[in-house]
């Protein structure tokens, strides 16, 4: 083992950071960070909400892609610097950035400021999100990828349900930007932690490439050129599980919601509001994400077919969404539980698949490239659901049709999923660092 050494000046500088440990932190901060950006996904959709935004409920599609569509340039800049600079700096930048972020839509009003701080948050949350995966791999070995992974991709879930928890109730009880400020605050608290408190992960000063790594290492093997076609391949079901549920069901799902319970659900003598209902649902769906995660990380490194498993995961994601778009209440809630376990178990599966291929000073890069594409997806998503329910009619129940398409696409997704399986038993998958 080669522990890395926490930050600079701190009492515990001198104690060693195991892997789960800088998971932890690195897990915390990106949790954090999602504050904002989860209390706009999940009320922002509803009309009323967006009123006091300023904007309409086809600039609210526009303002939930923005970020996205700003990260097809960002995520390879992003890329760039995780390969050549420390990690704990530029990570504590972007989650300051991303805080701003959350600040400005606060305080803004009217498409224009609104538009600007998408744009920064999609530039920070490039940062946040490559840097973190990348950090993740630098710390874990073919042995405990899928399950270090699993572990990060958790974080990400229960970050992503919390914070819509929080907003959708922040919102209620207190107002829509009185709740982003709260937000706001959080995560410059978080941004402060991970300057303080990561340790340097450092691949351009180390042997190898492998900077920071708390197992041992073999070297990596002499420069080649970029692995274009292990990039795409691996990019392929992150693109599509973006825009399937980063994409379209998130935008939608206070929508969905609607159309299954109303404006909101009677418990006894109480009535629990849409917006605080969507915020719980959102949550909820969150913890079954962390389950999918968590599982198909662990099985993938037991198993050693990590495509065959993501071809599991998918056909289950598939079956889920296809559930979610029927008219019956209950077995709708249950397929949007079981559709949340697959886009864990995939978004755990990429980053892992990417690090049994690609070499250790070029997974900043590599990785760059994955979340560009499922950015290109999750952009698309939004503007592409939310414009296709104000043309729709009523009566043509669009937000089930849109679902019965993404559940096709999913499936299609599987067979791409079964021929690279067929690739890695033929040995097509071993690892290149």
């Amino acid at each position: 083992m080669n522990p890395v050494r926490v930050g600079h000046g701190l009492p515990s500088a001198a104690q060693p950071a195991s892997p789960s440990r800088v998971v932890l932190l690195l897990g915390v901060g990106t949790a954090v960070s999602l504050l904002g950006d989860s209390t706009l996904y999940t009320v922002l959709p509803r009309p009323e909400i967006a009123a006091q935004a300023g904007v309409s409920l086809a600039m609210v599609g526009v303002l939930l892609g923005a970020n996205r569509v700003v990260r097809l340039l960002t995520n390879g800049l992003a890329g760039m610097l995780y390969d050549r600079l420390p990690r704990r700096r530029v990570l504590a930048a972007s989650l300051f950035l991303g805080a701003i972020s959350t600040l400005i839509f606060a305080i803004g009003r009217g498409p224009g400021p609104l538009l600007f701080s998408r744009l920064l948050w999609g530039t920070a949350w490039s940062g946040i999100w490559v840097g973190g995966n990348a950090a993740v791999l630098d710390v874990s070995s073919a042995h405990n990828r899928g399950r270090l992974s699993g572990l990060y991709q958790m974080w990400f879930f229960l970050g992503a349900g919390g914070a819509a928890l929080f907003g959708g109730v922040m919102t209620d009880l207190l107002g829509f930007h009185r709740g982003l400020l709260i937000g706001g605050g959080l995560t410059l608290l978080a941004a402060l932690l991970w300057l303080l408190v990561l340790p340097d992960l450092n691949p351009a000063r180390t042997p190898g490439g492998s900077a920071g790594a708390l197992h041992p290492a073999r070297d990596d093997p002499p420069d080649g050129p970029f692995p274009w076609p292990a990039a795409i391949f691996t990019a392929v079901p992150m693109f599509v599980t973006r825009f399937v549920f980063a994409g379209v069901i998130t935008a939608t799902a206070i929508l969905w919601l609607t159309g299954l319970v109303g404006d909101g659900l009677s418990l006894g003598a109480r009535m629990v509001p849409i917006a605080t209902l969507t915020g719980a649902f959102v949550a909820l769906r969150a913890l079954f994400g962390v389950l999918g995660a968590r599982a198909a990380g662990h099985l993938s490194d037991l198993a050693g077919r990590r495509w065959l498993v993501a071809a599991g995961v998918m056909l289950a994601g598939a079956a889920g969404v296809a559930l979610a778009a029927g008219r019956n209440p209950p077995a709708a809630l249950i397929g949007g539980l079981v559709a949340a376990i697959a886009a864990g178990g995939v978004q755990a599966l990429v980053p892992a698949i990417a690090g049994d291929r690609i070499r250790a000073r070029e997974r900043g890069r590599v990785l760059s490239v994955v979340y560009t594409l499922g950015d290109l997806g999750s952009a698309l998503g939004p503007p592409l659901a939310l414009g296709l329910i104000q043309r729709m009619p009523p009566a043509a129940a669009p937000v089930a049709t849109i679902y019965r398409l993404c559940a096709l696409l999913l499936v299609l997704t599987v067979v791409f999923a079964l021929w690279r399986a067929g690739a890695e038993r033929q040995g097509d998958a071993q690892p290149t660092a």
